[in-house]
């Protein structure tokens, strides 16, 4: 199995692991020395960046970015091209095999996890993570650094600017264009194209005059349950 390293000590870190520990041998994790609280996590070393080329050769290990979207995903960008330039080779993981069957062209370092559709001739940029359940259709292009969070659905003919986050259970229309660096919160429905720097953010639900177990006894949900009974 190849060798790699996953960057970071935090949920992603946690989140990561198990899924490339089935594909990949990993040797440890690494994290800038000023952040670093302990010398192991999930019970394998954790490495100083700064000094990781002494301790392991570039030729022999891969890497993946385990960090969350601070800063608009500059953060994981900035690691991503830190462990380029040490001469490291970025890992990739993809748990659905279709998109490869559609055509689908997946660039380095991205995570794709698991029941995620993407259709046919849609490209994924680098250093890009979407997570489980996300729709994406026919014909878009996923730019670099993107984070898509679970739930969200892409409709065909989209662009996904760079460093873009898109919130849980978002709906992008079809053929339209993400600007870059757009913050698109979650349960938020876009259908016109977008300009850089962008945020959108809806509401949260309202929450009722009732407690409860009182709105259980008057509700629709307790009678239909009642009739099943």
């Amino acid at each position: 199995m190849k060798k790699l390293v996953i960057v970071g000590c935090g949920n992603m870190a946690l989140t990561y692991y198990p899924y490339f520990k089935e594909h990949y041998s990993v040797v440890g994790f690494a994290i800038d020395s000023q952040y670093k609280t302990s010398d192991t996590f999930q019970k394998l070393p954790v490495f100083n960046l700064e000094t990781l080329t002494s301790i392991l050769d570039p030729n022999d290990i891969e890497f993946i970015v385990a960090i969350g979207f601070p800063v608009m995903n500059k953060v994981r960008e900035n690691i991503f091209l830190r462990m380029k330039q040490f001469g490291y080779r970025a890992a990739k993981l993809q748990l659905n095999e279709y998109p490869q069957k559609h055509g689908v062209k997946v660039d380095e370092g991205t995570v794709i996890l698991e029941n995620t559709s993407i259709h046919v001739g849609s490209t994924i940029g680098k250093n890009t993570f979407i997570s489980t359940g996300v729709n994406i259709g026919h014909g878009c292009n996923i730019g670099n650094n993107v984070w898509i969070n679970s739930g969200v659905t892409i409709a065909g003919d989209v662009t996904i600017g760079d460093n873009t986050i898109i919130g849980v259970g978002a709906t992008i229309g079809n053929n339209i264009e993400i600007a870059s660096y757009n913050f698109i919160g979650a349960a938020s429905l876009i259908v016109k194209s977008t300009n850089k720097y962008d945020t959108y953010a809806i509401k949260q639900t309202e929450k009722l005059p009732i407690q409860s177990h009182d709105f259980l006894k008057v509700s629709s949900l307790t009678k239909n349950t009642l009739r099943e009974v």
